[in-house]
This record gives C-alpha cells, sequence and structure tokens, in this order.
C-alpha cells in the first residue's frame, strides 16, 4: 500500500506565549515531538534490522508492505526540521503562505488532492501524534474492507504521564450536546459497528466526539470527498480552525468511528504531551 502523510507543523516563538508551538521555552520539546513521529514511521514501518547474536553482526530486512511518503506542511521558514533531519528520514517540506498557520490541516488536503491518484491511503496528522503500532494501517485496511468506503475509523488519542491518575490518559469524552448533534448529523449512520478482528470482540460507536487531530482516507474516499460541494471549504465551525481542518470536512463527508469501551485500544495515537492528562481534575471511578 503507497501511503502519503502529510503532517502540519508550525513552530514561531512569540514573546510569553504559552501555547506549544510559539513558547520559546518548549522549543526543544516540540523539536523532539516532530522529529519523533517521523522516527516512528520510519521505524514502524521502513526497513528493519536484525542482531545476529551468533554472527554478531546486524542483518537488514525488509520493513512492512507499505511504502510512505512524508510531506511535512508549514508555512514560510517557520518549523524545527532540519535539511539534515529530512533528507536522513525522507521528509518533504511543503511550505505554504498563510497568514494563519492553524489553516495548515486545509494546505494539507490540498496537497493530497494534488496527489489523489498516486496513493492508497492519504493521512493527515498533527506534528506530536506518534503512532506505536506496526499493525496501525493493516487494522485501518481491515476496518475498511469490512464496514464500507462511506465509514472512517479514527484513532483515540492517549497521553502517557506518570503524574495522571493512571499511567494512560485517553483524550476523548462527548462535545456537548448542540455540537454533538451537529457533527453526526451530517451522516445517518449505525451508532455502534460489532467485529471481531484478529479473532477479538471489538466495538466501534460512532464517535461523540470526532476529534482526533489525525484522519486516514482511501484514495476511493478522498475522490468521493473531493466531488462534495464543501471540499475546501474552509470551514472553521468545529472549534478552531485547527480542529476544524483536522475533523470537520470527514465528519461532513463519511461516519466517523473509534473503538469502544474495553475495544479502545485496538487503534489509539500517542499525543506526545501531558497537558490533558496532568490536569487537576477530581478522579470519578466508572469500574
Amino acid at each position: 500500500m503507497r501511503i502519503l502523510v502529510t503532517i502540519a507543523h508550525y513552530f514561531s516563538a512569540e514573546a510569553n506565549s504559552q501555547h506549544g508551538s510559539t513558547s520559546e521555552r518548549k522549543r526543544q520539546d516540540r523539536q523532539r515531538a516532530i522529529e519523533e513521529v517521523i522516527c516512528a514511521y520510519r521505524g514502524q514501518f521502513g526497513v528493519s534490522s536484525t542482531l545476529d547474536v551468533g554472527t554478531r553482526s546486524f542483518q537488514t530486512a525488509p520493513g512492512s508492505d507499505d511504502e510512505i511518503d512524508i510531506v511535512a506542511v508549514t508555512t514560510s521558514e517557520k518549523h524545527l526540521l532540519t535539511p539534515e533531519f529530512c533528507t536522513r528520514y525522507g521528509v518533504r517540506v511543503a511550505k505554504l503562505e498563510l497568514e494563519n498557520p492553524r489553516m495548515l490541516g486545509f494546505g494539507a488536503q490540498h496537497i493530497m488532492a494534488q496527489q489523489a491518484n498516486r496513493y492508497d491511503l492519504f493521512v493527515f496528522s498533527e506534528d506530536d501524534l506518534r503512532i506505536n503500532d506496526p499493525s496501525f494501517f493493516s487494522k485501518l485496511a481491515w476496518f475498511n474492507q469490512t464496514y464500507g468506503p462511506k465509514r472512517v475509523l479514527f484513532p483515540n488519542r492517549i497521553e502517557w504521564s506518570r503524574r495522571a491518575a493512571t499511567l494512560k490518559t485517553y483524550i476523548d469524552g462527548d462535545l456537548n450536546a448542540a455540537a454533538a448533534d451537529r457533527m453526526v448529523a451530517h451522516v445517518e449512520d449505525d451508532d455502534a459497528l460489532y467485529g471481531a478482528p484478529l479473532g477479538r470482540h471489538t466495538v466501534f460507536r460512532r464517535a461523540r466526539n470526532p476529534h482526533a487531530g489525525y484522519f486516514a482516507v482511501t484514495r476511493d474516499q478522498l475522490n468521493y470527498w473531493m466531488r462534495q460541494p464543501h471540499w475546501l471549504d474552509r470551514d472553521t465551525s468545529f472549534v478552531t480552525p485547527l480542529e476544524s481542518a483536522a475533523t470537520l470536512g470527514v465528519a461532513k463527508t463519511f461516519s466517523i468511528y473509534k473503538a469502544f469501551g474495553r475495544s479502545a485500544g485496538f487503534l489509539e495515537i500517542e499525543h506526545m504531551d501531558s497537558a490533558f492528562s496532568d490536569l487537576k481534575l477530581p478522579v470519578v471511578s466508572t469500574l
């Protein structure tokens, strides 16, 4: 499978900023995050090596069957990727002219459209979401083949933190009723789907909060989306332009599902921060 991964990436230090992409004190964290996100793609789906303890040598072997091209979508020179890193890990930097960097996701969609017939899968990601699962794309392919092209599976976003109530925290929760109804009303569909990938009973629920900062659509799905009147309408009515670019266009076009309950770990992606999981909030047991 040929996969195009577009990553919206922006950094520009501003005085007294508390936002990660504009805070000078977070520069190193942000650079580490984007580099580890890219390395995860290359590590999980690229060439691997095996240490042969008998011959005391490293033996290289092919990675997955997936061929991945990575494009970092940014504006001007406001990013943290060095030429050396990009060359080593095969990253192309697309520099767009935008007044509002939160609109980068729409620029990524335009890049997808330009390459619409060259790839089998088109991915959009924020720059601090890391894949830790070598079966990630195989699971997406299974879902698409099982439930059809009008449905899209989004990953559950997680954070790891030793300071939080538990080591792993899912960043989710229902939207307010008005926002949820607006998001799920675009496409009518079943509230839940049931399957048995790898022989395990798995539940997928129609996402009340579909946002993950990440989506993946097939070539056929992208072409269908591009034929809709709302394609690249740059509608920013879902939370902010950042969330809208990552979520709203897909939600207008397809039914969005996430693995649910005990099945939540079926497809997940790591938010490389603990800003949400470290919040001082009440802990409510649902066990």
